[in-house]
C-alpha cells in the first residue's frame, strides 16, 4: 500500500504508537525535524493493556485511514514482543517504520541498542594458558587434517587455528550446509592459498563418512561433531546416541580404514559420572574411540573440558539477547558452578593435547584440561552485566529493577540431566602431569572388543525404538549413569547451598 509522495518541503505525516509519556516527550522533537503527527494518529499503550495481538487491528485501520509517510513506535524494551508484531504490521502495509527507544531504557542501558563487544576472556579471573606452538606446528604442518563439526563453535575455531600452521590440506566436514559454507568462506578469505575441501556429510552416516575419509586420506582427524545441549538430548535420546556415540564410532573406524595416524575426540566434563543422556553418550564415545583406535594402532587424544564461553547457544549469547529485551536475566540455579574456558583457549589446548598423542600411551588415557577453579554462574552473570555498563538487582522486585535498581534475575530451576556441580575427574582418580602445565592425564579402564561391539549393537537398534528403551540401554551401558530426581540430586549436593 505505497503512500503518495508528499509535496516538497511539506512536513512528513506520521502516526505514533507508544506509552503516553514517551509520545508526549517525543512529539515536540519530531516537529523540529519536520515530522507532524496526524490528528487521531496516536495509539497509547501501557502495562495494563499491553498484550500481543491487542493492537494490530487498530494499527492497520489507522494506517489505512491516514496513509502516513512513516509509522513511529516508542515503547520500553519490556514490550519487545508487541513491538515486533507492530513493526510487522507496518511493513506488511508498506509503511516505513521507525523505532525510538524510550528515555528510561536509554538511561538504564537496556533495550535495542549497540551493545559493547565483550571479550569472554575478560569474564574469567585468570589468564589464558600459553601454548607450545612448535609442538602444534609439528602436528599440523604439511599434513592432511580433517575436522568434523567444522562449522560449530569449537570445530570452527580448530579450523581457523590449524590454517595458520600450514597443513598441506584442510578438510572441513559438517552436516549443516550454512555452517559449512560460512567456515569455508572464512578460510578462503583468510588463507586463499591453502588447499582445502568442504564436505557436506553427516558423520553418523558410516558409509558416507568412510567415502569422504577414503577420498581425502587424512593424516590427522579431529572429531568435534556432537550434540552438546543437555536438555535437548534428554528430550531426544535417539539423536544424542546417533550423533555422539554412533558418529564417534563412524569417525574413528573411517580414520583407521583411511590410514590416518592420529585421532582426536573432543569430549566433555559431563562424561564424568554422567547423569544426563548427553554425558552418557560422550562417555561411551570416549570408551569406543579408545578401543577402536588402540586396535588400529592410532595415536589418540581424548580431550575432556568444561563449558565454553561464547559458543553458539551458550549462556552469554542468551544473556546478551535478554539485556537487549530489557531483562530480566535467567539463571538455572544461583548455586550452580561450572568450569569455564573461552573458545579460543579450548581449541588451542585441544591442539596442544593432540600434539601429545601417542600410540604407545595406555589405551584408556584421557587428557583433562586445567580450567582453573569452577565459577558460580551467578558471579558470571554479575561480571557480564557490569561489562555491559549495568548491574544486577538480586531482589524479587522486578518492577523496581525496571526503574533503575538494575536488571532483575529469574531462576528457572535445574533441568533434567543437569548437575549443580560438574567435575573433570572422579575424586579418587589420580591425574598425572604432562609436558604442558594445562594438560593432565587420567588412565581409565577400557572394555574389550566384544563389549564395545555391544555398544555398536546399541547404536544400530535406535531407529524406531522408544526414548525409554534408549535411555535404559544407556543405563546398562554406563554403570555410573544415574537419572535420579531433581530433589535427590539437590540433596546430594547441599554443600553448594553454602556458597
Amino acid at each position: 500500500m505505497p503512500n503518495q509522495q508528499a509535496p516538497a518541503n511539506s512536513p512528513r505525516r506520521a502516526i505514533v504508537v507508544g506509552t503516553a509519556a514517551a509520545i508526549q516527550e517525543l512529539e515536540p522533537r519530531l516537529n523540529t525535524v519536520g515530522i507532524l503527527v496526524e490528528a487521531g494518529g496516536r495509539i497509547i499503550i501501557d502495562d495494563a493493556n499491553a498484550r500481543p495481538g491487542g493492537f494490530e487491528g487498530s494499527l492497520e485501520a489507522m494506517v489505512r485511514h491516514h496513509r502516513p509517510d512513516v509509522g513511529i513506535i516508542t515503547l520500553p524494551a519490556r514490550f519487545s514482543t508487541l513491538l515486533n508484531r507492530l513493526r510487522t504490521v507496518l511493513r506488511r502495509l508498506e509503511t516505513p517504520d521507525r523505532f525510538v527507544p524510550v528515555l528510561e531504557d536509554l538511561v538504564d542501558g537496556v533495550g535495542p541498542r549497540n551493545l559493547p563487544v565483550i571479550d569472554p576472556s575478560d569474564l574469567l579471573d585468570r589468564p589464558a594458558r600459553p601454548l607450545d606452538h612448535a609442538g602444534i606446528r609439528k602436528l599440523c604442518h604439511g599434513r592432511r587434517i580433517l575436522v568434523t563439526g567444522a562449522g560449530g563453535s569449537i570445530g570452527g575455531e580448530l579450523v581457523r587455528r590449524i590454517a595458520t600452521y600450514g597443513p598441506s590440506e584442510l578438510i572441513l566436514m559438517d552436516r549443516s550446509e550454512h555452517a559449512l559454507f560460512e567456515i569455508d568462506r572464512q578460510v578462503a578469505r583468510s588463507h586463499p592459498g591453502l588447499n582445502r575441501r568442504a564436505s557436506l556429510q553427516d558423520v553418523a552416516d558410516r558409509a558416507g563418512t568412510l567415502r569422504v575419509f577414503e577420498t581425502c586420506r587424512p593424516n590427522v582427524v579431529l572429531h568435534a561433531a556432537a550434540h552438546k545441549h543437555v536438555p535437548l538430548s534428554e528430550d531426544h535420546p535417539r539423536e544424542a546416541v546417533r550423533n555422539n556415540l554412533q558418529g564417534s564410532i563412524s569417525a574413528v573406524q573411517a580414520a583407521a580404514a583411511a590410514g590416518a595416524t592420529t585421532f582426536v575426540l573432543v569430549s566433555t566434563d559431563k562424561a564424568v559420572a554422567p547423569r544426563s543422556v548427553m554425558g552418557a553418550t560422550k562417555r561411551l564415545a570416549e570408551v569406543a574411540v579408545q578401543r577402536f583406535a588402540a586396535d588400529a594402532g592410532l595415536a589418540t587424544a581424548v580431550v575432556r573440558f568444561g563449558n565454553v564461553l561464547g559458543s553458539s547457544g551458550s549462556v552469554l549469547e542468551i544473556w546478551r539477547r535478554e539485556i537487549a529485551d530489557g531483562g530480566p536475566l535467567t539463571l538455572t540455579d544461583r548455586r550452580m558452578t561450572r568450569y569455564l574456558m573461552t573458545i579460543s583457549e579450548a581449541a588451542g589446548l585441544v591442539l596442544q593435547a593432540a600434539s601429545q598423542a601417542s600410540s604407545d600411551a595406555p589405551v584408556g588415557r584421557v587428557q583433562v584440561l586445567d580450567m582453573g577453579e569452577p565459577v558460580r554462574i551467578l558471579d558470571l552473570a554479575h561480571r557480564f552485566v557490569r561489562a555491559n555498563g549495568l548491574r544486577l538487582h538480586e531482589g524479587d522486585d522486578l518492577a523496581g529493577a525496571r526503574v533503575g535498581l538494575g536488571l532483575g534475575i529469574v531462576e528457572t530451576g535445574i533441568r533434567p540431566g543437569e548437575k549443580l556441580v560438574e567435575i573433570l575427574a572422579h575424586p579418587g582418580d589420580e591425574l598425572a602431569a604432562t609436558g604442558h602445565p594445562a594438560i593432565q592425564t587420567w588412565d581409565g579402564r577400557v572394555p574389550g572388543r566384544l563389549e564395545v561391539e555391544g555398544l555398536i549393537r546399541l547404536t544400530d537398534s535406535i531407529d524406531g525404538t522408544s526414548s525409554e528403551v534408549v535411555i535404559e540401554g544407556l543405563r546398562r551401558a554406563v554403570a555410573t549413569l544415574d537419572r535420579r530426581s531433581i530433589s535427590a540430586t539437590m540433596e546430594e549436593e547441599t554443600e553448594i547451598g553454602r556458597l
